[in-house]
This record gives C-alpha cells, sequence and structure tokens, in this order.
C-alpha cells in the first residue's frame, strides 16, 4: 500500500494549488467526446458540433464516472452518469442504426442492448437530478435527454452525419454545453460545481459495501474496481485487478477478492489519477511501454532519472568560436557537472522524499510495477552523484542551430546506453530490457550488467564494421560504461578510478596498448588527411585482430604499416613527427615486464586508452619546427 498512500499524498497537495493543471477531480475520468450539444436551460436544443480531426486537443473532456463506466469493456452495459456514447444518450438511435447487415439473432440483441443502455443511463441521470445535489444545467440535460430527439437534432445540424449511411460511425461520446442567463461557465465539463455536486452525490450514494482500507486504516466505502488508462488514453492495463475468478487469481487461498486485500475507493483513485497525472508531466516512456517516473513529496522539482547531463544543461558550453576540441579539463568539467546537480536539488528540502516508480503491462489488461523506491533527498542525490561522476565521458551531440556535431563533457542516458549497445536497429523490447536492467544502477549504484559493457565493448572495438555515423557514439558510450564498472570495483577496494583526460603516468598493459593503437591511426590519417584520401586506416582495420593479438599486431602496424606514412610526414611535418615517434618511445617504455609480450586479448581499459590518447592535445612549441604544434582531434 506505500506506492498508493504516497501518491494519494501527491494528489491531496496538488489539489490544493491555485491552477487548472492538477489531476481530474475525484470520480472524474478524461475521454475523447467530440460532440457537443447546446441546450438551454429549460432543455431545449439549440445547436449541435462536431469536433473535427484538426481539434483532436480540444476532444479531451473531463466527465462524471461511477466505478463501474470507468472500468466499462467490451459489452458490458455500464453508463456514465453525464457525457456518453450516443447508444447511450440518443434513445432514437436505434432508429438510425442499420439493422440489415446483421443477421436477425445479432439484430435483436442489439435492439434490446440499446434500450437498456439509454434505460440505465437516463434512470442514473435521474436519480441525481432529484437528489439535494442537482443544479439547473442537470435539470436541462434531463429534460432534453429524456425527448428521444438527439440523433435527429444531431443530423440537422452536422453536415457529416447527414451524409452517413452508418450512424455507428459517429457512436462518440457527446458533451453538454448548457446555455443559461448571468451563468459564466457554460460549459458542463469545465463546470467546477458540477464536479463538485457529482463527487458529493456519489459519496453518499454509492451502493459499494463498507470495510477497513488496508491504505488508510479507516472504515469506508472499498473499492471494487480500479482505474486503467494509466500510462495514456488508450491504455487498458490495471495495476490491481481481481476480476479474473475463473482461473488464477486466488488460487484457492480465498473465497473473494476482498479478504486477500481491500482499497478504500478514494484511496485507489487519488492514487491511480496522481499517477496519471505526474507520468503525463514528467514521466518518461520507453521501448514497448516501460513507463518510468519519479516525484518529490512536497516539492515541484523533478528529479531528473532517465536523463543525460547534457540534456539536463549540467555539462560546460562548447566556447561557438572555438575548435570542438577544446574542452573542460576532465576533473573540472565532471565537478562542475555535480555542482549543478546539487544546486538543481537544492531547492528539495532535507526531509522530503523522492520517489522512483517503474510500470510496464505485462499482458494488455495487467500492469506490473517493476520497481518502486523510497529516498530521502540526501540518498537521491548521492544515488545520482555517482552515476553522472561516474559515468561522464567525452560526449558529441548534433547542435541543431548550427548544424554541426558538438563535443562535450556528459554521461550518456540509458537510452543512449541500450541503442549503443545492441545498435540502431535494435527493436523496442531489446531497449526495454536493457533501460529496465539499468535502473537499479541509476538509483541503487549498482554497477551495469557486465553482458551490457561487453556487448558496448565488442562494437566499439570493431569500428571498421560500423556506420560512421554511429561509430563516435558507440565508442564515447562504451568508454563511459567501461568506466563506471571499473570506477564502481576500484572504489570498493580504495583505489582511484579513471577520469576523463588522458592519464599519461599510467602503465597498465591494456591503456597503453589502446594509446599505441590511436597514435598509429592518427599518424596514418594524419596523412590521409593532407591528400584528401577517404578511406579507413591500417589501424582501424586491424582494431579487431589487435584486441585479440596485441604484440603481433602492434608489431605489423608499426614495422611495416605505419613505415610510408612516418616517411610522408617526416618530409611535410618533421616536427609533428618527431612528436609521433618520441610519444610511441615513451608510451612503449611504460609497459611492465613481460606485459608487452603477453599474448591475453585486452580488456576495456584498452578503449579508455584508446580514446583519451584520440583526444589528447599536445601544446610544446618547442616540439615542432614547422608552426604544426597540435595534436589535433579527430
Amino acid at each position: 500500500m506505500g506506492w498508493m498512500t504516497e501518491l494519494a499524498t501527491v494528489y491531496n497537495n496538488l489539489m490544493k494549488r491555485d491552477t487548472d493543471d492538477k489531476p481530474l477531480p475525484l470520480y472524474h475520468i478524461k475521454n475523447n467526446a467530440p460532440l457537443v450539444i447546446t441546450l438551454d436551460g429549460n432543455g431545449k436544443f439549440l445547436n449541435a458540433k462536431l469536433l473535427g480531426n484538426d481539434e483532436k486537443d480540444k476532444w479531451p473532456c473531463c466527465m462524471p464516472s461511477t466505478e463501474e463506466s470507468a472500468a466499462r469493456a467490451g459489452a458490458a452495459v455500464r453508463p456514465y452518469p453525464l457525457c456518453d456514447k450516443l447508444e447511450y444518450v440518443a434513445r432514437d438511435y436505434a432508429s438510425y442504426l442499420n439493422f440489415e447487415k446483421m443477421d436477425a439473432k445479432k439484430a435483436k440483441k442489439a435492439s434490446v442492448d440499446l434500450k437498456e443502455k439509454y434505460k440505465q443511463y437516463i434512470t442514473q441521470l435521474q436519480n441525481w437530478v432529484e437528489s439535494e445535489y442537482t443544479s439547473e444545467k442537470l435539470r436541462a440535460i434531463l429534460n432534453y435527454v429524456k425527448q428521444g430527439t438527439v440523433v435527429s437534432d444531431l443530423l440537422s445540424k452536422i453536415y457529416e452525419l447527414q451524409e452517413t449511411t452508418d450512424i455507428e460511425k459517429y457512436n462518440f461520446f457527446v458533451r453538454w454545453v448548457v446555455e443559461i442567463p448571468d451563468e459564466i461557465e457554460i460549459r458542463t465539463w469545465k463546470d467546477k460545481k458540477i464536479q463538485q455536486l457529482w463527487i458529493n452525490y456519489y459519496s453518499h450514494n454509492c451502493i459499494n459495501s463498507r470495510g477497513l482500507c488496508y491504505g488508510l486504516g479507516d472504515n469506508i466505502l472499498i473499492a471494487n474496481f480500479h482505474s486503467k488508462k494509466i500510462r495514456n488514453a488508450g491504455d487498458g492495463a490495471k495495476i490491481v485487478s481481481s476480476n479474473d475468478e475463473q482461473n488464477y487469481t486466488f488460487r484457492g487461498r480465498f473465497n473473494s477478492a476482498d479478504e486477500a486485500v481491500q482499497i478504500s475507493m478514494e484511496l485507489t483513485d487519488k492514487a491511480h489519477k496522481a499517477l496519471q497525472w505526474l507520468i503525463s508531466k514528467q514521466g518518461s516512456t520507453i521501448g514497448n511501454g516501460l513507463t518510468v517516473v519519479a516525484w518529490c513529496e512536497a516539492s515541484d522539482v523533478k528529479p531528473l532519472l532517465l536523463n543525460n547531463a547534457h540534456s539536463m544543461g549540467f555539462d560546460d558550453d562548447v566556447d561557438e568560436d572555438a575548435s570542438d576540441t577544446n574542452y573542460t579539463p576532465g576533473a573540472a568539467a565532471v565537478n562542475s557537472i555535480i555542482n549543478r546537480l546539487r544546486g538543481y536539488y537544492s531547492k528539495v528540502a532535507k526531509n522530503d522524499k523522492i520517489l522512483v516508480m517503474a510500470i510496464n503491462a505485462a499482458s494488455p489488461g495487467r500492469m506490473s510495477i517493476l520497481l518502486y523506491r523510497q529516498y530521502s533527498k540526501s540518498e537521491y542525490e548521492a544515488a545520482q552523484e555517482h552515476w553522472h561522476f561516474n559515468l561522464a565521458w567525452y560526449y558529441s551531440y548534433w547542435d541543431f542551430n548550427n548544424k554541426k556535431w558538438r563535443h562535450t563533457i556528459s554521461s550518456p542516458s540509458p537510452k543512449e546506453i541500450a541503442i549503443y549497445c545492441y545498435g540502431k536497429n535494435a527493436n523496442d523490447n531489446m531497449q526495454t530490457e536493457a533501460i529496465e536492467r539499468l535502473l537499479p544502477c541509476i538509483i541503487d549504484k549498482k554497477p551495469i550488467p557486465k553482458d551490457i559493457e561487453t556487448l558496448l565493448f565488442n562494437r566499439a572495438s570493431r569500428l571498421v564494421t560500423l556506420e560512421k555515423s554511429e561509430r563516435d557514439k558507440t565508442l564515447e558510450t562504451a568508454c563511459a560504461v567501461i568506466k563506471y564498472n571499473y570506477n564502481y570495483r576500484a572504489h570498493l577496494h580504495g583505489e582511484e578510478g579513471y577520469e576523463v583526460e588522458l592519464d599519461e603516468n599510467n602503465g597498465n598493459r591494456d591503456y597503453l596498448f589502446g594509446r599505441l593503437l590511436a597514435l598509429a591511426d592518427r599518424i596514418e590519417s594524419t596523412v590521409l588527411d593532407d591528400q584528401n584520401v577517404n578511406r579507413e586506416s591500417n589501424a582501424i582495420r586491424l582494431m579487431p585482430h589487435f584486441v585479440k593479438y596485441p604484440c603481433s599486431t602492434w608489431q605489423l602496424l608499426y614495422s611495416e604499416k605505419l613505415r610510408p606514412y612516418f616517411k610522408q610526414l617526416k618530409q611535410s611535418k618533421p616536427g609533428l613527427c618527431r612528436w609521433f615517434e618520441n610519444t610511441i618511445s615513451e608510451v612503449t617504455i611504460k609497459f611492465k615486464d613481460g606485459d608487452y609480450a603477453d599474448k591475453d586479448p585486452l580488456s576495456g581499459e584498452f578503449l579508455l586508452g584508446y580514446h583519451c590518447q584520440q583526444k589528447y592535445r599536445k601544446n610544446n612549441e618547442n616540439a615542432t619546427d614547422d608552426g604544426d604544434n597540435t595534436m589535433e582531434d579527430k
């Protein structure tokens, strides 16, 4: 019951706002109602309108509902109290229905069902009007519906209905406008007085039994049905359901659903309406329907969960006039992200709770709660800092305004990790599963699953097999995940982790081999660029082989493949050529005894060394004699 009581608290807080931007009132629902009928205060028909497809944003309509009508599905006859489909509100609907296309049995059943729908609708509305919770508008609507001329009146005003031979095509929800002198709000779906009248009427006249609500601890009306349409208007899956009495719901332990759990109408309605509102405002739906939402119990601050640091605006802006390789130094950039993250959550009070929930449909009618957590501000903030600090890496993004790729330092989003783990052709199920498995890493400081790291490493170490458009992003994302998991293990043993910059003192075998491969690529690429030759370097083509056999492949590259490029570079840019030669020597002497000739394949740290060397800028005026003093970024 924890998630329900917390969401009910959110609902109560939201409804105190002096704004229209809040959840639906109790015992109300939102449906698309494109048919608008206008009446006067006596129930006389004035006008009708059918909202077109170009006005679909105006179709959603807030209307009173009962438990039964809100859960209506299939052939069940459960009328809404005020606004309903044409087949419920129009006594003359059957007169315009084409029974000839049905067989005799179906036609007879349809005729009986239509009479029952209208009878139940008019009875329910009349009971409301005859109670103490009535109004002039409600009486006008009842008077009009009793006349039984709804469809014929619509035909007199709406051209589309005049032209159709199949009235079923226009069996839409009907909403009501009642024009009364001196009445400010004539739209019944916007009238707060009518909304409150229904809440009061339904609370006092609902026939549900009373019992102990397991969430609130009060003896009040117990719910028989629970809400659907949680993620969107077409969502039929329910989190709470007990209508499967023929199969596995009770498994022989209980005679009825109430013996398992009792939830009050008030609690379930508030909780579901708050969840629907939160999802619409700050939830994220990914892949095949996985929906994740986080909220702060007593604050308007929206907890950020599935964003990367760049999309949240926490990274350092790149100078528009500077080269895209001018990164803020790694440690400073990451610290800047963390400081901005703390600033964002500074508006949350120390003792406020932050809650996280993930749901998805296990079947078309059943919703699962995949994850639910409650955190204090400090716990949630610490988890976010852990995620973004350890995942931060070189990050590129498309600048739509300037039509160019930009570069910064940021953590990738979970969706980006899922996409580049499997490739751009990954289906929704693959992305959903990956993101679902990443959630505990984000909020519980868990390591990223090893298979996800391995898939990213395998793809990023075979750049030649990837389209050029996804190479940089795949490499960046792989390095971010590898760094995150390495730092996680290092911190457990009290050791230092990797930062986002080249570590020239790192003597790790795999890291050093990565640096060497990057240098080989830069040497050849520099010459090819000068000659305007567009082809892969030998380093990129041999990268998969290099990962398996680093020593022998490096000897092949250095002794044979790079020789002609060193020769050309020495002629065109002798200073840069010397810098490459000296750097290769500096890297080579850092290998520990036996590491260089070790025949083991390379690990993920190889990519960290490779990418950092690719991004490294060397500024030493004494290193060249031709003015070319920069190890330019690729």
